[in-house]
């Protein structure tokens, strides 16, 4: 039988053994060569008030679809163990006060200061949400775009696009990759960054999928799907 001493000697390293395991499961993401490291992903939601972005035929703002899913993103990729940075988390903008006097200003402000959160954050990646629109209502479906100077964000653009269709396989998308230059946050950002343009507001079925839970988290997971597959081929 075990004395007193070595009982609490053993429920003590039952104790450390439990939160070590626990505290290794959520910062371990990636393993490679032997080494291990937890990634830092820049989670950006377009637009913002009093810019909402691209509007819907019956006033549904791009805005307010991008945060929603940024945020189902953001707690998706946490809890596979990646810390996040939000360069939004409520429903404005993030241009500088004395920059929103005219639309313009404001824009080139919000616009920069989502660069700079990128280039300041030490994060490896950067993933911006935004909603498609086009003329005539028949296009429909997400697609990704990358830099056009960027292997890395093409590889990325690529897996998440691929990523989004294996999630949502009732609907054939057949939607590639592309290129992209003329955008400040791909420019200007000196990590590899991906837009997802989650589907059309001018489609009337992307519309009304897009403001369901369900289809946002389909997309969300899709994304976290291709970022795992990204590392994990390094």
């Amino acid at each position: 039988m075990f004395n007193k001493k070595t009982f609490f000697i053993l429920i003590g390293i039952v104790m450390f053994l439990l939160v070590f395991i626990g505290t290794c499961s959520k910062e371990i993401i990636v393993q490679t060569t032997g080494n291990t490291k937890t990634y830092k992903i820049v989670v950006d939601a377009g637009h913002g008030a009093p810019d909402g972005g691209a509007v819907s035929s019956d006033g549904i703002e791009e805005a307010g679809l991008n945060l929603e899913i940024a945020e189902k993103l953001r707690d998706a990729l946490e809890d596979e163990g990646f810390l996040v940075i939000m360069t939004r988390e409520d429903e404005n903008n993030i241009a500088d006060t004395d920059k929103k006097k005219s639309i313009r200003e404001m824009k080139s402000s919000d616009l920069t200061n989502r660069v700079n959160i990128a280039n300041n954050s030490g994060a490896d990646i950067m993933i911006s949400i935004h909603m498609n629109k086009f003329e005539g209502g028949s296009s429909w479906g997400w697609q990704t775009f990358y830099s056009k100077d960027s292997d890395e964000g093409k590889r990325l653009a690529t897996l998440v696009q691929s990523s989004i269709q294996k999630n949502i396989d009732d609907r054939v998308n057949k939607r590639v990759a592309l290129s992209i230059e003329g955008i400040k946050i791909v420019d200007k950002t000196n990590i590899p960054v991906i837009i997802v343009e989650c589907g059309f507001l001018s489609n009337v079925e992307d519309l009304k999928l897009l403001q369901t839970e369900e289809y946002q988290n389909k997309i969300a997971i899709g994304i976290v799907d291709g970022v795992k597959e990204f590392y994990s081929s390094l």
